[in-house]
């Protein structure tokens, strides 16, 4: 039969088992019995070493005892002995400082063992650590609680996401076995540690304050970075929320999934998006030229995918051009090697993208390049290189990169190419594919220019065709533009570099001699070129003999005007002609 427990809440204390802080906190008890007397769960008191010092009464309830007979007894007595080490050591993480709980058997007066979950927290006065409180919550002997408990342990245990129990403090007081595995910690190394020291050092100030906010009673989720045991950074959601006992939060549970492949890719979409974003740019920017186009996008090129220099070339019967250079590599624009004994085979055979991580060609230890199709037909490639081991492979999305890069080339190219056939029907004759009257006009007026800054002469040739209408007549205009077609090759052949031969109609040529020191040279080369359209010149089979009339102006004493200069050289053309052709004559006599 149990005995009687005593109704006034004022319970009595071993006062051998009790230091004067103790004493303190029994006197607090007893002016104040909502501390301690009063509370619906089993509570006890025990000094540091493990002896009982009071107990409330709610906890003789349970226990179906009086004070007076468990007063001489030590926290372990009536502990289920194979449980009594996980006991052992929460009573030591409160002894120093930490609150933990451990679910037990405990044995109970003239009753079986219940199972009970005990709360053990440091007893504090001021500052200085006087015992132990342990509390006891409601008995788990009900079967309805005691499944509900059990669900509530394997949602925890077994939840997806990892799951930190925290305490007011912020110190881990359990975690789940997701936990273990996002961490790399086992969850023995993790009781008792500071969440802050697992988190990334640029999330911590974020992560306390929304701790802070959790413990006042909000559920917040942010993002933050964890730090595996292995020093990986790990990219987090958490949502914090409350741990609520009795009314008040009393911890913190931290629930925090892996986002780290996510924000990966998020990421790397986001880079990708300012790399088209750039190519778009580029090819929007209507003020460059292909050129430049090319070579910008070269840039961008090497600089996204941290390449040390790209190159665009020519791919013909097996020999590679360099039309286009960029960055740190060994290649000049206009070299050439073989296709055989280089990377870009390796583009050409395959037509696609191509990417190449340890190339172990010569200087080049990696690659990544793309074909490059114009106006349908294969024309080249486009290839960023690496002189040095990269840090990270290529990616599909790099491949996918530079492809856009070699299709902006490649617009690029045939824009030139358009310009450039735009251009030779402006300023070229279409049949011998010299400059016409056009370009001829827009070089005499910067000669003309040149020479008033420099002060020094030029001139001025004009010749025409003895006896070519006869080629006309008697074997036809096809047979007719074949030599003139010939007579402008062999003036190629005669001018220098810097001069400019230009057919301005019929058999009407026109030669710019931009340097020249004195009428000699002008007449030397005038003569030279008489000579060489005198040659037979044989067109299918038969041979075709011409002789051909000039005249030379010179600048200045012959004009300061490019029509002037033009009207001086026809006219002394004509005197040519009139006086038995096949001469070279000046426009005005020598100075005397």
């Amino acid at each position: 039969m149990l005995r009687p427990i005593p109704s006034d809440g004022q319970l009595e204390t071993h006062v051998e088992q009790a230091s004067p802080l103790l004493l303190e906190l029994v006197v607090a008890h007893d002016r104040y019995p909502s501390l301690f007397a009063e509370l619906r769960d089993g509570m006890a008191l025990f000094d540091l070493a493990g002896s009982l010092v009071r107990v409330n009464r709610s906890g003789l309830e349970f226990l179906g005892l009086e004070f007076s007979a468990i007063s001489d007894r030590r926290y372990g007595k009536q502990i289920d002995p194979g449980q009594r080490s996980s006991v052992r050591q929460a009573f030591s993480r409160a002894v120093n400082g930490s609150s933990s709980s451990v679910t037990i058997r405990l044995a109970v007066y003239h009753r079986e063992a219940r199972e009970v979950e005990i709360f053990l927290t440091p007893a504090l006065v001021g500052n200085e650590i006087a015992g132990v409180y342990a509390t006891v919550r409601l008995p788990l002997g009900d079967e309805g609680t005691t499944r509900r408990m059990q669900s509530l342990a394997s949602l925890f245990g077994n939840h997806g996401d990892a799951v930190f129990a925290l305490d007011e403090s912020g110190r881990c007081m359990d975690v789940n076995a997701a936990c273990e595995r996002l961490t790399g910690y086992d969850a023995d190394t993790l009781y008792g540690k500071p969440y802050a020291t697992l988190l990334a050092p640029d999330s911590r100030l974020d992560a306390f304050e929304v701790f802070e906010r959790a413990l006042k009673g909000e559920s917040v989720t942010a993002a933050t970075a964890l730090l595996h045991r292995d020093g990986r950074r790990i990219e987090m959601v958490v949502m914090s929320v409350p741990i609520i006992v009795d009314g008040a939060a009393v911890g913190v549970y931290a629930i925090g999934r892996d986002v780290t492949e996510q924000s990966r890719l998020e990421a790397a979409v986001r880079e990708q998006t300012e790399r088209i974003r750039e190519l778009y740019l580029v090819a929007a920017s209507t003020g460059q030229s292909a050129e430049a186009q090319i070579a910008t996008a070269l840039e961008r090129g090497c600089k996204r995918l941290g390449c040390d220099g790209g190159f665009v070339t020519r791919i013909e019967d097996g020999v590679v051009t360099y039309l286009h250079v960029a960055g740190d590599v060994d290649y000049a624009v206009g070299s050439t090697h073989s296709l055989e004994r280089s990377l870009h085979r390796f583009v050409t055979e395959a037509r696609r993208p191509v990417a190449v991580d340890d190339a172990a060609s010569g200087e080049v230890h990696a690659f990544i390049g793309t074909p490059i199709s114009v106006s349908g037909l294969f024309f080249g490639t486009l290839c960023l290189v690496n002189r040095t081991a990269r840090e990270e492979p290529f990616t599909a999305a790099d491949r996918d990169f530079i492809r856009l890069i070699g299709a902006l080339a490649a617009s690029a190219i045939e824009r030139g190419l358009q310009r450039r056939r735009l251009d030779a029907l402006a300023f070229y004759d279409q049949l011998t594919q010299l400059p016409n009257r056009t370009l001829l006009g827009d070089r005499l007026q910067q000669a003309i220019a040149s020479a008033e800054r420099h002060g020094t002469p030029f001139a001025l040739h004009y010749y025409d065709l003895d006896g070519f209408k006869e080629i006309n007549d008697r074997h036809g205009h096809m047979s007719g533009d074949d030599v003139l077609r010939a007579v402008a090759r062999r003036f190629e052949r005669v001018a220098r570099q810097e001069d400019t031969v230009a057919r301005i109609g019929g058999d009407e040529f026109v030669l710019l001699q931009p340097y020249v020191r004195t009428r000699v040279d002008a007449e030397t080369l005038g003569e030279r070129l008489r000579k060489a359209i005198a040659e037979p010149i044989r067109v299918e089979g038969i041979e075709y003999r011409l002789t051909v009339s000039a005249g030379i102006a010179m600048y200045p004493e012959d004009g300061r005007e490019a029509a002037t200069l033009l009207s001086r050289a026809d006219a002394a053309l004509y005197r040519v002609k009139n006086s038995g052709r096949d001469h070279v004559a000046f426009a005005s006599p020598p100075p005397s």
